[in-house]
């Protein structure tokens, strides 16, 4: 059978030696210049491939998913890993990385795997159409044609190839709205002070005055808002807002001593003013935060050691807007999944697709990663 992979990132390197390996004719086009550019990049370079403790909950659509990871289990993933070359290890908190602490070790692995079963991989090659004719035509960009049995795209969402050239492929009307999700997020009332500061801290979303959901880690303050894996998390609820067409007004709320309850801080603070301190948070907060929270209680206070508690545990912060593709780590939106037959895979057009191009994301932790690679996996359960 003679297989075109539209895409050559997690979802489309997986697909394509698992179908070389059962035999078939394989070619693989990335738009890029080089393969797997997004999981070179993933992990801050070291590449959190996935999760010991993957779960469908932690996805936007978890009957979908459910029904992949009960095919692929997280064995099945680890030993398609390890029979390509790639060896793991699992962190405290089960977050899976590749022994080598390097990600382009992992795109080197699975790029070296493919071309061993013969695999054609063609970089700076983009498929801006598809036709079915009997068989698959799929055109490139110069206009030279690819005849094939199967079509798989696997070319990512708009996080890594533009909503156009993916409704070209797959057809418009499979399409949901899009946003980016996983990203920084820019608010309207940051201060310089701030930035630069990393902090362990408790971030809490709020939407119209109502918790949405609350995030423990680092944030991180930059002179356009907040950053860290706490806050990407929490923009995904934001994100999935957008593609359903929600507006809302939304803040952030950080508590930089999520470890001491406010009371206790009131009486940690009082006592230090009553001994002379002449900073009242020292060894509270780190300085910089100290300045901001002084700087923004300019109001007298009857009881000062109360009201820089309260802000200490509830800076808050006005949302703009989410930052855009090229932060962010995956797409909100995609293929809908409305179109998409459960057991294939594939479009009433008979185009399967896979990884992040479905209107699947899931959190920060090696999720995405280890869905795409999955969802490769579930359609080798027996079927191509």
């Amino acid at each position: 059978m003679k297989v075109l992979v539209v895409g050559a990132g997690m979802a489309g390197l997986t697909y394509s030696i698992l179908a070389a390996r059962c035999g078939n004719d394989v070619t693989v086009c990335e738009r890029n210049t080089r393969v797997g550019r997004k999981v070179a990049m993933s992990g801050n370079g070291k590449c959190n491939i996935g999760n010991m403790h993957i779960s469908a909950n932690a996805y936007n659509a978890p009957v979908f998913v459910q029904k992949i990871l009960d095919v692929v289990s997280v064995e099945k993933y680890l030993d398609f890993l390890h029979s390509s070359g790639i060896y793991t290890y699992a962190d405290e908190s089960g977050r899976l990385y590749p022994v080598t602490d390097s990600a382009s070790s992992v795109v080197d692995v699975l790029r070296f795997e493919a071309a061993r079963l013969g695999v054609k991989i063609l970089t700076d090659t983009e498929i801006v159409k598809i036709d079915v004719q009997g068989k698959f035509v799929a055109e490139k960009r110069d206009g030279q044609k690819v005849y094939c049995d199967k079509v798989i795209v696997a070319c990512g969402s708009k996080s890594q190839a533009d909503e156009t050239n993916l409704a070209s492929l797959v057809g418009r009307q499979y399409l949901t709205a899009m946003s980016p999700s996983l990203t920084p997020v820019r608010v309207k009332n940051m201060n310089g002070t701030l930035n630069g500061v990393r902090n362990r801290a408790k971030v809490t979303l709020f939407a119209d005055g109502t918790k949405v959901a609350e995030e423990h880690g680092e944030v991180q303050f930059k002179d356009y808002g907040l950053s860290g894996v706490c806050v990407f998390n929490l923009s995904a609820f934001i994100a999935r807002d957008i593609v359903r067409g929600e507006k809302h007004e939304y803040k952030f709320v950080v508590d930089v001593v999520p470890d001491i309850e406010e009371s206790d801080l009131t009486k940690i603070i009082a006592k230090n003013i009553a001994c002379g301190h002449e900073d009242p948070l020292v060894g509270l907060v780190k300085n910089r935060v100290a300045d901001y929270v002084k700087k923004q209680q300019r109001t007298a206070s009857d009881d000062l050691a109360k009201a820089y508690a309260h802000m200490v545990k509830n800076l808050t912060f006005i949302f703009d807007k989410l930052l855009d593709y090229s932060l962010s780590q995956v797409t909100a939106g995609g293929v809908n999944l409305a179109f998409v037959d459960d057991e294939t895979l594939c479009l009433p057009n008979g185009i399967s697709v896979l990884g992040e191009a479905l209107d699947v994301d899931g959190q920060c932790g090696g999720f995405n990663l280890q869905f795409a690679a999955s969802s490769a996996l579930y359609l080798f359960d027996g079927k191509l």
